[in-house]
């Protein structure tokens, strides 16, 4: 990027508006009940109950003041799960205070790219300085952290979208939850992966980020890495496709907000290891993830 292209975009940095907590920051650490909520709202398929999400909306806030909390950020603490938490938290309270719009996408800003109003020209409060959604993804998870995995993780509030994890992510046990995640993505043949005869249809979000899946294992094919979270018969053809540098078409990226009705939803079904509902209603880049 140019050095007056940088300029430009930190000069609208600057004049960004602050999405801020509407509650004072909790005495404690709200986790426990944030993931409370997430069971309570969050789809089997990952879809988000809005209208339920907006009536039960104190654990959301009080989370997103805990986040945006002023806090010295400690580099022997870990951070990860934190990250990731913040950022679904923040998409989620976004999309409350837009007025649950039909996509994220379809809010207008300064700059003429798709999504640039909802994740980059918005600020909120992180550990008590703005930042926007764009650098919690890219500037402190991708940048620093390097885990592929992440783009699993990270739900930007569209049909498309990795599914939504109904429940928080904790720093104990993280690595389990992040490959499952993977796994359910990956098993999800509308965002996914999907097999139309010999031809492999995947998320377009793997041809975004495949530098970042094949760079952190060492330069091995796309398909060769996305093969370590699916089942046998699947990860062996992947591995084949491999040898031929991963041919693929990309899957329809669709822009729709990731809302879930609640008569497809079922308590908790989001959670690992919950039973699947009869009505899995939910079917299934830019600036956003």
């Amino acid at each position: 990027m140019r050095r007056g292209s940088r300029l430009l975009l930190a000069g609208l940095a600057a004049c960004r508006p602050l999405l801020a907590p509407v509650v004072d920051p909790p005495a404690t650490d709200p986790l426990d009940a944030y993931d409370a909520l997430l069971a309570e709202v969050v789809h089997q398929d990952g879809g988000v109950d809005y209208a339920a999400l907006a009536t039960r909306r104190e654990a959301l806030d009080a989370f997103v003041a805990w986040v945006g909390a002023p806090r010295e950020v400690d580099a022997n603490i870990p951070r990860h799960a934190f990250l990731l938490n913040a950022y679904n938290a923040l998409v989620l309270h976004a999309v409350l205070h837009d007025g649950v719009p039909a996509s994220v996408y379809d809010l207008r800003g300064w700059i003429p790219l798709p999504g640039s109003a909802f994740f980059y020209e918005r600020a909120f409060l992180l550990d008590g300085r703005p930042t926007s959604l764009w650098e919690i993804e890219h500037e402190l998870l991708r940048f620093r952290l390097l885990d592929p995995r992440d783009h699993g993780a990270l739900s930007c509030a569209t049909r498309s979208c990795p599914p939504l994890r109904a429940e928080a992510y904790r720093d104990a046990g993280l690595r389990s939850q992040l490959d499952e995640q993977m796994m359910r993505w990956l098993e999800d043949p509308v965002r996914g992966l999907a097999f139309e005869g010999d031809v492999l249809l995947l998320s377009p979000l793997f041809d975004t980020y495949r530098r970042d899946f094949e760079f952190s294992h060492g330069g091995e094919d796309l398909c060769a890495v996305l093969a370590r979270w699916t089942e046998p018969r699947t990860a062996a053809r992947l591995r084949r496709l491999a040898r031929n540098g991963c041919p693929h078409v990309a899957l329809p990226y669709d822009r729709s907000l990731n809302d879930a009705p609640a008569t497809a939803r079922v308590r908790g079904s989001g959670r690992p290891g919950a039973g699947r509902p009869d009505d899995a209603g939910d079917t299934g880049a830019d600036a956003g993830p």
